[in-house]
C-alpha cells in the first residue's frame, strides 16, 4: 500500500491546527495534480486529423500576407 505524503513528513513539532492545515494543503495539491493528469489525457485530437487541399500558390499567398505588414 503506497504511503501518503503526510506519512513522509514529521509534523509532530507543529500544533494540531497547523498539522491539519499542512495535511489539507497536501491533499489539495494531490487532488489538483490528479485532475490535471485526468483532463490532459481525456481529449483525443483524432477528430481534427485530416488533409487540406488548396488549389492556390502557397508562396504567393505567403508573400501577400507578409506584404500586408
Amino acid at each position: 500500500m503506497p504511503r501518503s505524503a503526510t506519512d513522509l513528513l514529521d509534523l509532530s513539532g507543529l500544533p494540531a491546527p497547523q498539522r491539519r492545515e499542512v495535511r489539507d494543503f497536501v491533499q489539495f495539491l494531490l487532488t489538483r495534480q490528479a485532475g490535471a493528469k485526468k483532463s490532459a489525457a481525456s481529449y483525443r485530437f483524432s477528430d481534427l486529423c485530416g488533409t487540406v487541399t488548396w488549389k492556390g500558390d502557397a508562396v504567393a499567398a505567403q508573400r501577400s500576407l507578409r506584404d500586408e505588414w
